[in-house]
């Protein structure tokens, strides 16, 4: 469990949160970049790791309320929110048997509130494999690479430094 040994990710620039959240320790990756080319904004971006597998994508959009909140709480920049200053809540969920209709709607659906940007992902506890969004955004774009690469590169992390288990 990424709880027990933070200093990997601590390494590599994140700011390490356990959170009681729906029950259960949801470890919380944060980190705040900014990008003159993202138009001189700062991105405060917070990776949920979520040890369940959700019923439907109905379930994910659940925990969004909370997952704002937690990043309303714990956000470093005085930058207020839509001031140069968006929040990326990117929930990975490691789990198993996924089905069908929820990794399509992983895959194709962009959810944007606001200048938050929600782009949750699948973990298969059994195999390592991410699944991810896919589609393509327009509203946002300027952080797609950003945010596809550090869902991924977290992913692999998760993966290789034996936190599926």
């Amino acid at each position: 469990m990424i709880d027990a040994h933070p200093a990997k990710f601590e390494s590599m620039g994140w700011t390490v949160h356990t959170w009681a959240h729906a029950g259960q320790d949801v470890t919380v990756l944060q980190r705040e970049p900014f990008r003159l080319k993202w138009f001189a904004t700062q991105l405060v971006t917070f990776i949920f790791v979520i040890r369940r597998t959700p019923e439907n994508y109905q379930s994910v959009l659940d925990d969004y309320s909370a997952l704002r909140g937690f990043a309303k709480e714990h956000k470093k920049t005085p930058l207020p929110i839509a001031f140069q200053c968006g929040y990326a809540l990117l929930p990975i969920y490691i789990g198993n048997s996924f089905s069908e209709s929820l990794l399509s709607d992983i895959r194709s659906t962009f959810v944007k509130h606001w200048c938050v940007f929600h782009v949750p992902s699948l973990l298969d506890s059994g195999t390592g494999q991410l699944h991810a969004l896919e589609k393509k955004f327009l509203w946002g774009g300027i952080y797609r690479s950003f945010i596809t690469s550090t869902v991924a590169k977290t992913a692999k992390d998760l993966v290789t430094q034996g936190y599926m288990a």
